[in-house]
């Protein structure tokens, strides 16, 4: 696990002075932890990785009373009204890749195993991670000497997040809720074996998140 103290880039001294927040960050997919100074309980770019990463705990700062809180999200239809002078656009980027899947398969030769891989991906089915058929990678790696495209479009909102944006969400907050749930259980166990629900109820509405569901759903 690596560890990273980040300063925040480029800050000018009324930036520094607006900040209020120091977030903790745990990267999910390559566990680099660091922290970063922020005027709220914002997500953050892992400086490894660049993946978007939701704080864990966020404290208040710069003589205000310490406190922690989890990350508020604004609802998706909230809209952001651009300064005057400036316009709205959607920069995207392309770059090319390979991805890589391998699979574990038990043929007589490879003719056959491959035969079955093959129809194992026509039905879908190849990244079922069965015995019979374990995936063993699904790796995405650049191509050398890839082309990189930008694309800048003005729009007059930014559009909602799409699929991916969602699913990355759901990754995190299940994340979330697995940490929260090992750190009550392993509370419980100091505190002689009893688990305080409280620690459990608030991970509900991560775990609704997570599973792509209102937190509304949630049976009184």
């Amino acid at each position: 696990m690596k560890t990273i103290n980040q300063p925040s880039v480029g800050a000018t001294p009324a930036e520094i002075s607006a900040v209020r927040y120091l977030n903790q960050y745990r990267c999910p997919y390559c566990q680099t932890e660091w922290e970063d100074g922020w005027d709220c309980a914002c997500n953050d770019r892992c400086p490894d990785c660049n993946k978007e990463i939701e704080p864990y705990e966020s404290a208040l700062i710069e003589g205000e009373a310490a406190e922690t809180e989890l990350p508020a999200e604004e609802p998706a239809s909230a809209k952001v009204t651009a300064a005057a002078g400036t316009r709205f656009f959607v920069v995207s980027y392309e770059i090319d890749y390979v991805h890589r899947v391998s699979v574990g398969i038990t043929a007589d030769s490879p003719e056959a195993a491959q035969q079955l891989a093959e129809q194992a991906f026509n039905d879908a089915t190849i990244w079922d991670d069965t015995n019979a058929m374990p995936l063993l990678s699904d790796e995405y790696h650049e191509l050398e000497g890839e082309s990189l495209v930008w694309e800048c479009v003005a729009v007059e909102q930014w559009p909602e997040p799409d699929h991916s944006v969602r699913q990355l969400k759901k990754e995190q907050a299940a994340m979330q809720v697995c940490r929260g749930l090992v750190e009550a259980y392993q509370q419980g166990e100091t505190n002689g074996g009893s688990i305080d629900w409280e620690d459990v109820d608030q991970l509900i509405p991560l775990a609704f998140q997570a599973l792509g569901k209102p937190v509304a759903e949630i049976q009184s």
